[in-house]
């Protein structure tokens, strides 16, 4: 009697600790469907969004309109499936119904097998088609049909199948190379899962030899076209996730699993413990700072999530941990001082691409060695610690009337904490964004202002100007000198300086131009000679004394005209920063 009570114990305990985790999951889950149908609007059934960038980024909507996201109804759509509830499922398999009816399915369309951003905005009625949904939508489709198609009626999951085919037909006729990083990965990803889901060879070939592109690229180049993104970097990592968990063709799941141990070096050695972010430079990025959910993400991975936080989400495919030789990244402190150099693209001797990342017990600083001011890129961040939150942000921006300007450039060079830069002006590319909204008159901009800033974000942020050509930025105990050089001028007009503070807020601006609209041909524009350099001091450290000097150039190429050079004693005493005197077309 004794015996079978205890093995009885021993089942039940066995059981419990088995599906305790289960349970849990579900509960989550759960939780999150409860806040998704609150979401949803009772009148067409779809989730609520708002379009969040501004008018002409590929809608015509005003930013802060409310809309219904196409893209958020896969997801939700997906979440409802995964329930373990009849009711939820249910109205996972009307949601998608609802969203594959709003894909284009015409063969003959140019938009064939690709959704519109929001449900009241067609594919026709858009600033620019975005034909990366077929993509997007196409990964989530792809996982539908691989967990659930037993709990989606016949007709529906036949859609789906077609709609999933559909996906691929765009992804494989556009043919993203691998310069595109995140799409690049999500189309090989969508497509070699479609292969095997809807036993098509055709596409499962496409998508391992895409894959295998990408990896090959990678290898070439050094590093991912769009290099340490905070947004980007974590879309690769979760389709490179995707593809483990949905694909089982051996050379997909090899080149995937290489992929993925390279994506992860990048984040581990750029992420800063002290500060909690991600260190730059990046070449795409939507805030300044890691959002709660990324950081979660990164952490739950390197299983040093702190105890007290509890990840409130569930994904769709399961999470790859962080390999084990790279987990320390994620824990350790630097002791000492970090610098870390990096190749990103290779082009031209003048425009190639590398990054300089430094890093210490309280700050981090890093720069690009060529990238552009869209708002996206952060060719120039850093971060440091401080009492309270959020994290001090030091950034360097050109702005086009108060907005950050596509058609600017910034070439930088740095040892430690240590910046010397070069700002000038490309002629082919848009003020928003680089090729949406170029103008009619290419390189011509009609403008208020252009001003050159940097600024800091950070609780009781401060600055001062120490001398006319010297101005301190500071937060806690942490401080960046930025200096200039004499005669900075843009358009053969002499730039001047200020600085300007209000809550949690400060910067010194150039001021390149500033008063009556007016019209600035790039193609006709005079000499711009802007030379600048920042330094980052710990505690009462003494900024330099040396000037930011202009020395002239020989170089001179055909794309590019003349150049001039930049010098600031520290960073390259002898070998000057180069730029070019006039606007560029690269």
């Amino acid at each position: 009697m004794k015996t079978q009570f205890f093995f009885l114990v021993v089942l039940f305990l066995f059981l419990v600790s088995g599906f305790l985790p289960v349970f849990a999951k579900d509960q989550v889950l759960l939780e999150q469907i409860k806040r998704m149908q609150k979401n949803i609007d009772s009148q067409n059934g779809l989730p609520w969004g708002t379009h969040g960038v501004a008018k002409g980024y590929h809608s015509n909507f005003e930013k802060g309109t409310r809309v219904h996201p196409t893209r958020a109804a896969m997801d939700y759509a997906a979440y409802f499936l995964a329930s373990p509830l009849k009711e939820h499922q249910d109205q996972g398999n009307s949601l998608l119904e609802k969203v594959l009816s709003l894909q284009d399915q015409n063969p003959e369309s140019k938009t064939f097998g690709v959704w519109s951003w929001y449900a009241e905005e067609p594919l026709t009625q858009m600033a620019y088609v975005d034909y990366n949904w077929a993509d997007f939508q196409g990964a989530v489709l792809a996982v539908i049909l691989h967990d659930f198609p037993d709990r989606l009626s016949d007709e529906i999951r036949e859609k789906a199948k077609k709609a999933l085919e559909y996906s691929c037909r765009a992804i494989i006729k556009r043919n993203v190379g691998p310069g595109y990083t995140n799409i690049a990965i999500m189309g090989a990803v969508v497509t070699a899962a479609a292969g095997e889901i809807l036993e098509t060879p055709e596409f499962l070939d496409y998508g391992r030899k895409r894959m295998q592109r990408n990896l090959d690229y990678y290898k070439e180049a050094g590093g991912f076209n769009e290099y340490n993104s905070p947004t980007y970097t974590m879309v690769v990592i979760h389709e490179l996730e995707r593809m483990l968990y949905l694909v089982s063709d051996p050379e997909c799941r090899a080149v995937t699993t290489e992929l993925l141990g390279e994506a992860w070096k990048m984040v581990a050695e750029h992420y800063h413990v002290p500060t909690g972010e991600w260190a730059g430079p990046h070449a795409r990025s939507y805030s300044d700072r890691l959002s709660r959910q990324t950081r979660n993400g990164i952490l739950s991975r390197a299983g040093v999530l702190p105890e007290n936080i509890v990840i409130d989400s569930v994904p769709l495919v399961s999470i790859v941990p962080v390999p084990n030789s790279l987990q320390h990244f994620f824990k350790d402190i630097p002791q000492n001082p970090i610098e870390r150099h990096y190749v990103f693209a290779k082009g031209r001797p003048e425009f190639n691409v590398c990054g300089t990342t430094w890093m210490d017990s309280t700050a981090t600083l890093g720069t690009a060695t060529y990238h552009t001011f869209w708002e996206q890129n952060r060719g120039l961040i850093g971060y440091w610690t401080n009492s309270g939150s959020p994290t001090p942000v030091l950034r360097l921006r050109f702005l086009h009337n108060g907005s950050d300007f596509s058609s600017a450039w910034g070439r930088h060079r740095q040892s430690g904490t240590k910046i010397v830069s070069a700002i000038g002006l490309l002629k082919n590319q848009g003020s928003m964004h680089p090729s949406f909204d170029r103008p009619k008159k290419t390189g011509t901009f009609n403008a208020t202002s252009f001003q050159i800033v940097y600024q800091l974000e950070a609780k009781n942020a401060t600055v001062k100007t120490l001398d006319s050509n010297r101005f301190e930025l500071a937060a806690g105990q942490i401080r960046a000198v930025v200096h200039v050089a004499d005669h900075c001028s843009f358009n053969d007009t002499t730039i001047t300086w200020k600085t300007e503070q209000k809550d949690n807020f400060a910067a010194v601006i150039g001021i390149c131009y500033e008063g009556e609209e007016k019209m600035f041909p790039f193609q006709e524009m005079g000499e711009i000679r802007i030379g600048t350099a920042l330094e980052l001091l710990h505690s009462d450290a003494k900024p330099s004394e040396s000037p930011v000097k202009f020395v002239e150039s020989n170089l001179e190429t055909k794309e590019d005209g003349k150049f001039y050079g930049v010098l600031w004693s520290g960073v390259n005493d002898n070998q000057p920063l180069l730029a070019p005197l006039k606007p560029t077309n690269h």
